[in-house]
């Protein structure tokens, strides 16, 4: 388990701006006064008020993330009733499958190549490539709990982040902050707006940030301590070629270097994982790397003879036109992300030279074309259709190798710089949906929506492996799997203020192939998809003249056939060594709890925030779960990254010293309770 996490934070801060870029005047004093500003969503593809939306979700525009000072995906997701994350070594969470391992509803990416939840900026779906771009010049994040196949599709069972982006527009303006911090943290972002014509305007936004890190390597004339440098930046046009066209075209570029991962050793070591294997191995004293201190006790120190660097960038760019007829409306969605990925160092993660990771290079990328047609203006009946095309690839390089460690090299009978490890993986899944959602607003409070998605994903996959200097047999296969996912909705408005509504929504997640363990008695190993039933009922209110606003919902999931990923070092029946690595499927588990959150503005001001989720999450059917540790059965036990119980609140005092100037006092406050990380 983890150790209890909790994080008290207060914040004294004042805010200068510009007249006539961020002003605190009376027009928006006024509205603040008159009640809480309404927010705008789009979670079901169509602009509305987030308290008329029949989902559970958590809301972050452009003055909440100011405030929160929300940068990164921790940031918003620490703010969010049941859900989780555990936060990789680099702020990329690519350096391997548990980085970033984000949980909704403690519904998680257990194993698997799809992922189980979506993440999408402009519409466009990044999962395969960053789930955690800079959070630069954006104005909305939504996090939509539970399956969203009908909208958002692509193995969205757990739920959706959608990220969208500030456009250009008709003002003259810009933006510029700095921060500095503990260990020489430094961060410089800007933003400028230029309107070129009445139809044509421009925006660009960037971001420079660096680091010392926060832990030292403590191995002499090595170097490497955990610091960082990240670059981004994006370009934005906007142009009205009619009064009824928009089109909006993004150009978005990363580059972030890590310079260790900076783990602190905590004396515990995974059997059947690299580093207890070779340790337990070859160390009668296991384990070594001691001098500094072990964690919790030392908590910034460690020793590491061949740092685990990582460099990561992308280029993301999207391309959005929108036709708004008097009755219809008509969307295109075009995007294209690559991501190129490097890194190198060692994987024992001590001072001696055991074992290293000459190299590993993956090139992501991502494209796809979306079109939707729906109903635009007031009537009894909304609806939406639509279809897209997507094409995922992964292209990756490693090779690992024995160090220089005699004693290692002794044990194994090996030469230095054996090869353990040296594959190729080639991975593209072409996907394919169409999409029908219509809305019945039977009365002016009774509606009733019911849709479905239905989705096909074709993979092909081929891999090539030399495993301690023997050459594997190259391996390939393909396969296709479809799904048909309805969702049924119903909303009833009691009065003005208060908005019932129950869904029922199935969620997908699409299967796979398990080169590693192909035989010739079974050529092609599959694993089979996961599918989910989200039941849900909630409440949303406003009171005392919108003065107040609370959302209440409570959910229960059946999850089945749930991919889980497995791996471990193997000694065969001749003595060679092998790494085999699977997913399997057969486990069965279930979630349910609730979710609360109320915002309050008691004085004109005070601004108040409360979030609070609770979590009943068991595996039901999971007799042969196989860990590092060995074979176990699981049953009645918790799922991973799932807390029983997440709160966090803020309280914020507005100051005005005239119509210009103003600053705040601001507290939050973040718990997040214990959980299995694994």
């Amino acid at each position: 388990m983890s150790e209890l996490n909790r994080r008290l934070i207060a914040a004294l801060a004042l805010a200068g701006t510009a007249l006539g870029l961020q002003v605190a005047g009376p027009a928006q004093a006024q509205e603040a006064k008159s009640g809480l500003p309404e927010i705008v969503v789009t979670a079901q593809r169509r602009e509305e008020s987030v308290m008329k939306v029949p989902i559970s979700m958590a809301t972050f525009n452009a003055d909440i993330i100011e405030k929160n000072q929300i940068q990164e995906v921790q940031d918003y997701v620490t703010r969010s009733a049941n859900l989780s994350i555990s936060e990789g070594a680099t702020r990329s969470g690519n350096v391997s499958t548990s980085s970033q391992g984000l949980s909704i509803r403690g519904i998680s990416n257990v194993g698997g190549d799809s992922s189980s939840y979506g993440f999408y900026v402009d519409d466009f779906n990044v999962t395969r490539v960053t789930r955690n771009p800079e959070l630069v010049d954006v104005s909305l994040i939504e996090v939509l709990r539970g399956p969203q196949g009908t909208f958002f599709g692509r193995n969205a069972s757990a739920g959706v982040i959608s990220v969208t982006t500030n456009k250009p527009d008709e003002h003259l303006g810009g933006d510029v902050a700095l921060q500095y911090g503990s260990f020489n943290n430094l961060e410089a972002q800007g933003t400028v707006n230029v309107p070129v014509s009445e139809r044509v305007m421009l925006r660009a936004s960037g971001k420079y940030a660096e680091s010392d890190g926060y832990a030292d390597n403590t191995m002499s004339g090595v170097g490497g301590d955990n610091g960082y440098e990240h670059k981004f930046g994006r370009l934005a046009l906007r142009m009205l070629p009619t009064d009824a066209i928009t089109v909006d075209l993004t150009a978005t570029f990363s580059d972030e270097e890590q310079d260790d991962l900076g783990l602190i050793p905590t004396g515990v070591y995974v059997p059947g994982a690299i580093g207890g294997f070779l340790c337990s191995a070859v160390s009668p004293d296991c384990p070594h790397d001691t001098e500094d201190g072990l964690y919790p006790e030392n908590r910034d120190r460690y020793r590491h003879n061949n740092p685990l660097g990582v460099e990561d960038d992308f280029q993301l760019y999207t391309a959005n036109i929108v036709w708004r007829g008097d009755a219809v409306t008509f969307t295109s969605v075009t995007g294209y992300i690559q991501s190129d990925f490097h890194r190198d160092g060692e994987l024992d993660m001590g001072s001696r030279d055991i074992v290293n990771e000459d190299f590993e290079d993956i090139e992501r990328s991502s494209i796809s074309q979306e079109f939707r047609l729906q109903s635009s203006g007031e009537g009894r009946f909304d609806w939406i259709v639509g279809g897209i095309w997507a094409r995922d690839k992964h292209d990756e390089i490693e090779s690992i190798n024995f160090g220089t460690d005699q004693d290692t090299l002794d044990f194994f009978g090996v030469f230095p710089h054996f090869i353990i490890e040296l594959s190729t993986v080639d991975r593209e899944i072409e996907s394919k949906a169409l999409f029908a959602e219509g809305t019945w607003h039977a009365t002016d409070r009774l509606s009733l929506t019911a849709g479905a998605r239905w989705s096909e994903d074709e993979i092909d996959t081929r891999e090539t492996k030399i495993d301690f200097e023997s050459p594997l047999a190259p391996q390939g296969a393909s396969e296709s799997w479809d799904d048909v996912s309805p969702r049924f909705a119903a909303t009833y408005a009691v009065n003005s203020d208060i908005n019932l509504y129950a869904t029922v929504a199935k969620g997908w997640k699409s299967g796979g192939i398990n080169l590693e363990l192909t035989t010739p008695e079974a050529p092609v190993n599959l694993f089979e998809p996961e599918e989910l039933w989200n039941y849900e009922i909630g409440l949303k209110m406003t009171a005392l003249d919108g003065r107040i606003r609370g959302n209440l919902a409570g959910f229960y999931i059946d999850w089945e056939d749930v991919q889980v990923n497995s791996s471990r070092l193997i000694v065969r029946d001749d003595g060679s060594i092998a790494s085999v690595a699977g997913v399997s499927n057969g486990a069965k588990a279930e979630s349910k709890g609730f979710e609360l959150s109320i915002e309050a503005l008691p004085h004109p001001n005070l601004e108040l925030g409360f979030n609070a989720g609770y979590l009943d999450t068991e595996w039901k059917d999971f007799k042969e779960a196989r860990t590092g540790f060995g074979e176990f059965d699981l049953t009645g036990q918790p799922l991973p990254k799932a807390p029983e119980l997440t709160v966090s609140a803020d309280a914020q005092y507005n100051i005005e010293f005239n119509s210009t100037w103003g600053g705040f006092l601001r507290a939050e406050y973040s718990y997040v309770d214990e959980l299995y990380y694994d």
